[in-house]
């Protein structure tokens, strides 16, 4: 068995057809190919040729593209230690007309709302984007600010093949759906059923060629690709309630049994609430490295989130502090509380 790795989600799911199916696509969300198509539609929708957007330091570099494939200049803010992001630095680089995009990463929320109405009531022409991808499917309580556009990648929650949405009432652009990366990452997911029954060498790397290739094609235009029908029908078919409150039980689960590590001060949680997110368990290790080798070799994959993008280098000593710290532990819908043990008996034992 591997952990955290890709996987054919599709073919046998309890969570597809489900009672609360089509409770959680809202009707004016406009759904894309990807996440960065989202991305690329605010681009169009937001901006113009050197319109300036801000980002914050700890990003994924495939957010920046999109951007600049439709001529925006993009900057980087910096954060604070608890990630909430630097005020004083958000406004010494907005200028007068631009795109603020945040991020509530793990469910620490990164402006108070009586920044945000600031810069929207300080006579500046900007437009404020929130980010969800962190926490999309999380019940919330309705907040006194409301953002310009929210944006999420939806298929980093269910191993779709296809799935973005982005939400705005700042007008719509569309363009008409691309079946190349939905049928390549289809058979990448097919492949790697193979590769489990067969676990040969050749049959991963031929999967793993095949992701790459389709990941390429999200980057070769700046044109946003909506999402195939099919993917759309299996999105709205999707019980993200049961969804959900499975991943949340995991981190619980997690939260309970990593507790005397960090206690131990052997790790330590990026979150006081990771169940807020429910996207990864995230760590801080000083060995990072070391330590998700070690967990690779016993077939359990902890992302990293992000690597540090080449141009927000040397912005933020916060966000490349997490860049070389962070590890994220799956949690997601496949897996039981036992393993959840499983994964925590193996990190004791790799930190031990």
């Amino acid at each position: 068995m591997e952990y955290g790795s890709e996987f054919d989600w599709l073919a046998n799911s309890p969570y597809i057809n489900g009672p609360a199916s089509g409770r959680f696509v809202r009707d004016e969300w406009e759904l894309y190919r990807s996440g960065r198509d989202a991305l690329k539609a605010l681009a169009r929708i937001a901006g113009r040729p050197g319109t300036r957007v801000l980002l914050p330091a700890l990003c994924c570099e495939s957010m920046i593209l999109p951007f600049t494939l439709n001529g925006c200049s993009v900057g980087f803010y910096k954060l604070k230690p608890d990630l909430r992001g630097d005020e004083r630095d958000v406004l010494s680089k907005l200028g007068s007309a631009a795109i603020l995009v945040y991020i509530r990463y793990f469910g620490v929320r990164p402006f108070t709302d009586a920044f945000l109405n600031e810069i929207r009531c300080g006579g500046r022409d900007v437009t404020i984007v929130e980010d969800r991808t962190h926490d999309i499917i999380v019940p919330r309580a309705a907040e006194g600010f409301e953002p310009d556009a929210v944006l999420a990648s939806l298929r980093k929650w269910a191993a779709l093949p296809e799935g973005g949405m982005l939400s705005t009432g700042l007008g719509s652009c569309r363009e008409a759906p691309d079946s190349r990366f939905g049928d390549m990452r289809r058979e990448a997911m097919r492949m790697k059923v193979r590769y489990l029954k067969n676990p040969e060498p050749e049959v991963k790397r031929d999967f793993l060629d095949v992701l790459h290739r389709a990941e390429d094609l999200l980057d070769e235009s700046g044109e946003p690709a909506g999402i195939m029908p099919e993917y759309e029908a299996l999105l709205r078919s999707i019980d993200f309630e049961s969804l959900y409150a499975g991943r949340r039980a995991n981190v619980l689960r997690l939260k309970e049994r990593l507790e005397p590590l960090r206690t131990a001060g052997k790790l330590r949680f990026l979150s006081e609430q990771p169940e807020n997110s429910t996207l990864y368990f995230p760590l801080l290790l000083e060995q990072r490295g070391e330590v998700q080798r070690a967990m690779a070799q016993r077939n359990i994959y902890c992302p990293v989130i992000w690597p540090e993008p080449e141009a927000a280098a040397g912005v933020c000593p916060v966000s490349h502090y997490v860049t070389e710290h962070m590890l994220g532990l799956p949690c997601d819908q496949r897996y039981s509380l036992q393993d959840m043990d499983f994964i925590a008996d193996m990190l004791t034992e790799v930190l031990g």
